[in-house]
């Protein structure tokens, strides 16, 4: 019997070592192709190259990925955010290169965007710190971003922030509607970008409470009035 058990423990051993014989392979591989692919003059080019790497994931391969948010193309950066959202099982390298990659694209709301949903797709509760503060951003497209990203996450702590900005965004809006949405001159002039933030973002704001909770309320007040209610006692359903 004892035989027989270790006879069974060495092959699960040897067919483990072959296992990460296959992968290590199939890593080396993928790089090869990236290095190749990066080599190639054409952006879009380069960016099918990130998006091949970042189907194979690893350590190297995330290191690689996150060094091109700093100094790339748009579309390279853009497929480099996306694509370390495919990392999952290497969130302690791929976190820090896209939260490093936020801050040296603050002009680049297209590559913020990329980030974010790379973000939202590891799923850390650990980097809602960091997407929360984007939340009223002035970019509207970045602000959404984020706010989408918190709601993939799905952390009760994402909830308090959205539903006072809602409140905030349609008192924005409701001031600029009294005065005849007029920018610097009454009844007139063009849009104030504060309200046109306001409604650019409220409709995100209730979709991403909407992800979060599996609630379907609509309105700021429904929203206050359910929340009141029930924040005490809320859990996320997973």
């Amino acid at each position: 019997m004892m035989s027989k058990t270790l006879a069974t423990l060495g092959f699960l051993f040897v067919g483990l070592l072959s296992a990460r014989a296959d992968d290590n392979k199939d890593v080396e591989e993928a790089m090869i192709r990236f290095k190749k692919g990066m080599a190639n003059p054409s952006a879009p080019a380069r960016a099918a190259a990130v998006a091949d790497l970042a189907r194979t994931p690893s350590e190297k391969a995330a290191v690689a990925i996150g060094s091109l948010l700093g100094s790339e193309a748009d579309a390279v950066k853009i497929a480099a955010g996306e694509g370390l959202g495919n990392f999952i099982d290497y969130k302690k390298v791929a976190i820090p290169l896209l939260i490093a990659g936020l801050n040296s694209n603050v002009k680049e709301p297209k590559v913020m965007e990329a980030i974010f949903k790379g973000l939202g797709k590891l799923g850390d509760v650990d980097s809602l710190k960091t997407i929360h503060g984007y939340f009223d951003d002035k970019e509207s497209d970045v602000a959404k971003a984020a706010l989408m990203s918190a709601a993939e996450i799905r952390n009760v702590s994402s909830i308090d922030l959205m539903i006072n900005l809602m409140k905030k965004y349609e008192k924005i809006d409701e001031q600029a509607k009294k005065s005849g949405g007029g920018y610097g001159v009454p009844y007139g002039g063009g849009q104030d970008p504060k309200q046109k933030l306001a409604k650019d973002v409220l409709p995100t704001i209730i979709k991403a409470l909407q992800t979060i909770t599996h609630e379907k309320w609509a309105t700021t007040k429904e929203w206050e009035i359910w929340w009141n209610r029930y924040k005490a006692t809320f859990k996320i359903d997973k």
